[in-house]
């Protein structure tokens, strides 16, 4: 099949979810498809480069306005209050992105459009003529509702409040104009099919590159913990603050030597604070995060917002180390408490799943061995592409 991904951005470094989720998948189908990537960018910039490395050709539109600080942030935030259609979607739509498409329509004859990220599905709206897929990373309005219920500042509430209307009326319309969408999870999968999509919606899990993050014959720290995500999102810095702030302290009172290391890219000003708290390092960007995965006895996922499913706990289960995680952090995967996971939601509940981590080294040698058979029993890349291969074809064909 001749197949169109449309994108805010070429997925690569591979230093967030949505990237290493995207990357992985292209990459996969590029192998049994061809791949045209659109997407805000530079054409000649490392991140296309990679794509085309992989045989996946790129077209580029030139790069929007990203800072989420400063007056003209600030400007668009206000304007959005005048759209019917969710920052998430208004922030991300530009004319020449639109024109960009319009013009490949006329040039290539695609055999489908895939939307690599909800809010992209606007600009497949009116497009006639071609088959089009939604690829649903998460639930956008459960985020959103999710938000609501953990901020405390009022005038952040207002806003949050619209915008999780206006996110979940887009999602009650989007899925009606494409022909087919993915889910990562059975719950995701029937919140989509109650949207109202005249299709079925298949399941594609996240995956892990099993070769790539496999276990390391080094000793843990038997003192430290480890949490890794992009910092520049906020369910990470919420997990982060949630962390230091209720449950640290309670894990203290029995092991006062412990800390604990939050790894990835551009944490905000609040989230670098956090190191002031003794014990605690905040890393920003790393080359690399298999080091300080397994250099931690824990891997922490102290989530409560989110959506979707968690790559950081299948590359944890990969490299064999054991992992405490909200219900929430877990979301979309299938684990068994207390088989290759244990799972807390109140401070209390968590910091004694950590202790129980760190001074059981029988239960932390099963929760690793059994998360290392779940990984590769069930996500790995090449498997999960072939399966979302034969669902567009399915599409096509239809």
């Amino acid at each position: 099949m001749k197949l169109l991904i449309i994108d805010e951005e070429f997925p690569y470094p591979l230093n967030s979810g949505k990237r290493i989720r995207s990357f992985n998948l292209a990459r996969e189908l590029a192998g049994l498809n061809e791949i045209t990537y659109l997407a805000y960018g530079e054409v000649e910039s490392p991140a296309a480069r990679q794509l085309r490395d992989n045989d996946i050709k790129t077209e580029a539109v030139s790069p929007r306005d990203r800072k989420q600080s400063g007056p003209k942030f600030y400007t668009r935030l206000a304007a959005n209050l005048y759209s019917d259609l969710p920052y998430i979607v208004t922030s991300h739509y530009t004319p020449r992105y639109a024109e960009k498409l319009a013009t490949l329509m006329v040039q290539e004859k695609y055999d489908l459009v895939i939307c690599e990220w909800t809010p992209y599905a606007v600009f497949v709206r009116d497009l006639p003529g071609i088959k089009k897929v939604i690829v649903a990373h998460n639930i956008e309005s459960s985020i959103w509702q999710r938000y609501l219920a953990t901020e405390k500042n009022p005038l952040k509430r207002f806003y949050i409040s619209l915008q999780a209307k206006k996110v979940a009326r887009f999602e009650q319309n989007c899925y009606r104009w494409v022909d087919g969408a993915t889910a990562v999870s059975d719950a995701e999968a029937r919140q989509i099919t109650r949207f109202g999509g005249n299709y079925p919606v298949e399941v594609i899990a996240n995956g892990v590159a099993v070769d790539y993050f496999a276990p390391r014959e080094v000793s843990p720290d038997p003192d430290k913990l480890v949490f890794t995500g992009s910092m520049d999102w906020r369910p990470n810095q919420d997990a982060a603050l949630f962390f230091v702030h209720e449950i640290l302290p309670r894990i203290k009172e029995k092991r006062p030597e412990i800390s604990v290391l939050f790894v990835g890219r551009k944490p905000p000003k609040k989230i670098k604070k956090l190191e002031s708290v003794p014990g605690v390092t905040i890393t920003g960007t790393v080359p690399d995060v298999r080091p300080f995965i397994a250099d931690g006895s824990v891997y922490i996922v102290p989530l409560r917002i989110g959506g979707g499913s968690r790559l950081k706990i299948l590359e944890a289960m990969a490299m064999r180390r054991p992992v405490v995680s909200t219900t929430v952090g877990a979301e979309g995967l299938e684990v068994t408490p207390d088989e290759n996971i244990l799972l807390a939601d109140n401070p209390e509940g968590f910091a004694a799943a950590v202790l129980r981590c760190l001074n059981d080294h029988k239960l932390s040698r099963k929760l690793s061995d059994e998360g290392y058979r779940l990984v590769h029993r069930t996500y790995r890349w090449p498997e999960l592409a072939k399966k979302f291969h034969n669902y567009l074809q399915g599409i096509v064909g239809r």
